[in-house]
């Protein structure tokens, strides 16, 4: 990523240094454990000489078969696997599937020099990030640093387990059906599949984390859903929802009252068009549209794969009229915020997106300058809840009216708020 590139920013920058993204004190001395499988030996071997600087650091192993990689998996604990796809007996593919499977904990990279669409297909819903090759040793070290750094976000284990086996994510059935019906649909545009999209938390977060992959080797990060679905097409679209089902039917938690996936998805559609108003045509509007969008994608994420734990602190929060968050933390040692910024890390998103999706409850606690996209996405994200479910529900989310004053647009919380009511009316 590039320095110069303020919606780019590096994990190793000073920001992150304050924030839960970052590894904790003394991680240092704990060295990065990753396993190299390629089936090429001067492969190997460059990449070891390539990465020489970094054996004060990292634990390096290098290994010529999925299969050994599997056998050694077994053995020892790694951090992260980073494997070719094309490879004898078994392939990148198979070894991968078999790491999420048995090892969810372990990050999943892909470095291939293949590049086409039936790899990266193969790949969608196992590999955390996909690399191609030749591969510039200080973006594979970026890239593993800060998939590791993410990690760091959660102390749970058994979370991120689930999130480390997930694949793809849920999606409406109603929505699922409709983008199949569009692209079969030869008058669909390409419009009309970015408006479908749009209205899905998963299929927002799959889309853009395959457009940013390096199969695509695009020069810069994509944060617009339209810009997303031009660059893939409709054909990858259908074969993403058809051959890898990586948009999967939602399958809602079942007795637990006042829960609506619904309503969650209303509120992220307003909160996105919120973000819009408040930021206009200035700097990070499409990263702030983005992380709005996807911002309680960690409660989908709780709610359909830690169902029982989810519940529990779902109860919790309404019965003891606490913030949903507190409740998380104690049942779950980790709240839905951290879970969706964890998950997108992984996924390749900007940093911007991850940072305003970690801390869309607390922009607070990130020492920054006046009123950026963190605050946009705070502002519209309590906004869009506020307009979307009951205020006066028990342990509702409220801004922080001194914090506002202190950013020099408390004056304009009355106009969001008009906007955010008009927004919620025609979603």
């Amino acid at each position: 990523m590039s320095a110069s590139n303020p919606h780019d920013r590096s994990f190793s920058e000073s920001k992150l240094a304050s924030s839960p993204i970052a590894p904790a004190e003394g991680a240092a001395a704990q060295p990065r454990r990753i396993l190299f499988v390629d089936d090429e030996p001067f492969v190997l071997q460059a990449i070891e000489s390539l990465l020489r600087r970094r054996r004060r650091v990292w634990q390096m192993e290098f290994l010529g078969k999925g299969e050994d990689a599997v056998k050694r998996l077994a053995e020892e604990p790694f951090d992260v696997i980073v494997s070719d796809m094309r490879m004898p007996k078994m392939d990148g593919a198979e070894l991968l599937k078999h790491v999420q499977t048995h090892h969810p904990n372990v990050i999943r990279i892909v470095l291939s020099g293949h590049t086409e669409l039936e790899t990266a297909l193969r790949t969608v819903t196992t590999a955390h990030q996909y690399l191609t090759k030749p591969c510039d040793p200080e973006v594979l070290t970026g890239v593993i640093e800060r998939a590791c750094a993410l990690r760091a976000l959660l102390t749970n284990e058994s979370i991120r387990a689930v999130i480390g086996g997930l694949g793809g994510l849920p999606s409406v059935p109603k929505l699922y059906h409709a983008l199949q019906e569009a692209i079969a649909d030869p008058e669909c545009s390409l419009s009309d599949v970015t408006r479908i999209v749009e209205q899905d938390l998963a299929m927002c977060a799959k889309v853009l984390q395959l457009v940013n992959s390096s199969f695509f080797g695009l020069a810069k990060r994509v944060t617009k859903i339209h810009d997303a679905v031009v660059y893939l097409g409709a054909s990858m679209l259908k074969q993403l929802v058809l051959s890898v089902s990586a948009f999967r039917l939602f399958d809602p938690p079942q007795d637990l009252p006042g829960f609506s996936f619904d309503a969650l998805q209303k509120e992220a559609a307003v909160a996105a068009a919120v973000t819009k108003q408040i930021l206009g045509k200035g700097k990070g509007v499409d990263d702030a549209y983005t992380a709005a969008m996807l911002h309680d994608i960690g409660t989908l994420t709780l709610a359909t794969s830690a169902t029982s734990s989810f519940r529990e602190a779902f109860n919790m929060h309404r019965a003891e009229k606490i913030e949903l968050t507190q409740a998380e933390r104690r049942v779950l040692g980790a709240t839905h915020a951290e879970v969706g910024a964890y998950l997108l890390g992984l996924w390749g998103l900007p940093f911007t997106v991850v940072e305003a999706v970690a801390y869309h409850h607390r922009p607070m606690d990130v020492p920054h300058e006046g009123f950026d996209v963190l605050d946009a996405v705070y502002v519209a994200s309590a906004l869009g809840e506020e307009a979307v479910l009951d205020p006066e529900r028990p342990g509702a989310y409220t801004l922080d009216l001194g914090y506002l004053t202190k950013l020099g647009v408390a004056d304009s919380l009355a106009q969001w708020r008009n906007v955010t009511s008009e927004r919620s009316e025609t979603k």
